[in-house]
């Protein structure tokens, strides 16, 4: 399995102790699983004792949203950014390009996020859930129709789940090494997959 990280959902003022709990818990439930892993083997990994723990978070699943979070706004973020600079076409470039970067120097960041998601994005707050990963590529897709540069033949659900749903198969791909990293060396090729994904007119 290919593991890459960085510290991507981590902030500054994060005290050490709890940059390492949060590392080793976004391995272990990427690798093992959110119910599979326990604040014992959190602590285990992470080399602090379970009230170390306990005094940055309440329970395991607290953890787990904390750190899911953290890790849905980055990508929200990131998405959004590569988003609104000029034509279509330019947009859909630069989204690709955020994603291999994201896939390269956070896979298991973008893993823990679309394995956990019908689970823990409802409980995060409401602030936290204003801006979606759905709806930035909705709004490209809607963009992309103003445009003309995306049929009106094209379902606008579709085109996002096609969209989104490959790139998390992509990640889930890499991870296991059925696709090689880095994935920014295929952008031009998964360029041409979504071009085509949206741009095919009914006969």
């Amino acid at each position: 399995m290919r593991s890459t990280t960085t510290d991507f959902f981590l902030v500054e003022g994060d005290p050490p102790s709890k940059r390492g709990i949060l590392r080793c818990a976004l391995h272990l439930f990427v690798r093992d699983g959110l119910c599979e892993t326990s604040i014992r083997d959190i602590a285990r990994a992470s080399g602090f004792t379970n009230p170390a723990l306990y005094k940055f978070f309440e329970s395991k699943e607290a953890l787990a949203l904390h750190l899911f979070e953290r890790c849905y706004l980055k990508l929200v973020s990131t998405f959004r950014a590569s988003l609104r600079r000029g034509s279509f076409a330019s947009e859909l470039d630069s989204l690709v390009g955020a994603f291999a970067s994201l896939v390269d120097e956070n896979l298991e960041a973008v893993l823990f996020v679309n394995d956990t998601l019908r689970l823990l994005w409802p409980r995060m707050s409401k602030a936290a859930r204003r801006h979606t990963l759905v709806g930035e590529v909705r709004a490209l897709i809607r963009r992309g129709r103003e445009a003309r540069a995306v049929p009106a033949t094209i379902d606008e659900d579709l085109a996002v789940a096609a969209l989104l749903g490959a790139m998390a198969q992509i990640a889930r791909m890499a991870y296991f090494g059925e696709v090689e990293l880095p994935i920014s060396r295929r952008v031009a090729e998964i360029r041409r997959l979504f071009g085509r994904t949206l741009s095919e007119r009914e006969s």
